[in-house]
This record gives C-alpha cells, structure tokens and sequence, in this order.
C-alpha cells in the first residue's frame, strides 16, 4: 500500500505541488479578502430594501453590476475549492452570493443570516474593522 502511493507520488508530483501552493495561497487569500469584505457590507443590508433594487440606469451602472457578479462568481468557485482545501470556504461562499445578482438572492440571503453560527461568524469579521454589526 505504500509502495502504491509512493509511486503515485512520484508520478504526480508536479500537480501535488501546484495542487497544495495554490491552496496555500487561496488560504492565505481568503484569509485577508473575506473579513474585508464582509465589513464593506452595509450594517442595515438585510433589513433595509433600498439595497435588493436593482436599478440600472446608466452603462457605468450595468458594468459595475457585472463585474461585482464576476467578482462573486469567483468568490463562491474559491469557496468551493476551499470546502475541500484549507480555507474559510463557506464564509467565502456567502460573500460571493451577497455579491452577485440573482432571482431569489433575498429569501436566500435572508435564511442564511437567520442561522445563528453564520451571523455570529460574520459579525466577528465585522468587529474586526471596527463595523457595526448587522441588523436583522
């Protein structure tokens, strides 16, 4: 049995040490990025319905809602990732989804806070930047 994963070791090394420096650095990533995040969202986000209007009047308002959809995206795809490597996944993941604009973003914005552990973890992020927790 060791000879065997030795030899798939061997075989596979270079992709073993790509594999473990990208999840290293998106460990180290997600560790600086999603605490800043979390406290650029506005205190008043789930209790306020200004911010789930979606209102694009302009160009420069279609881009930036795009790119904070792609930025989103990216977040949620890491957030998998890191489900299976070191990293703070699932918080990732949530941030991602407040990010993006999608149907039924609301309710399912609203359900995720509702669970105590989540908001507790995302109002300890908060506190760290000196942020108001959230309402709910």
């Amino acid at each position: 049995m060791l000879d065997f994963a030795l030899n798939i070791y061997t075989q596979f090394e270079d992709y073993i040490i790509l594999v473990v420096t990208a999840s290293a650095l998106i460990f180290v990533a997600s560790l600086l990025f999603t605490p800043f995040l979390v406290s650029k969202i506005p205190h008043d986000y789930f209790t306020n319905t200004k911010y789930h209007k979606l209102e694009i009047k302009h160009f420069g308002r279609l881009i930036v809602v795009v790119g904070r959809s792609a930025l989103g995206l990216v977040l949620v795809l890491l957030g998998l990732v890191m489900l299976f490597t070191p990293g703070q996944g699932i918080l990732a993941i949530i941030v991602g989804l407040f990010l993006m604009e999608f149907p039924g973003k609301k309710r399912l914005e609203r359900e995720m806070i509702e669970n105590e552990v989540t908001f507790k973890a995302l109002n300890w992020m908060r506190e760290k930047f000196k942020k108001p927790p959230f309402d709910r």
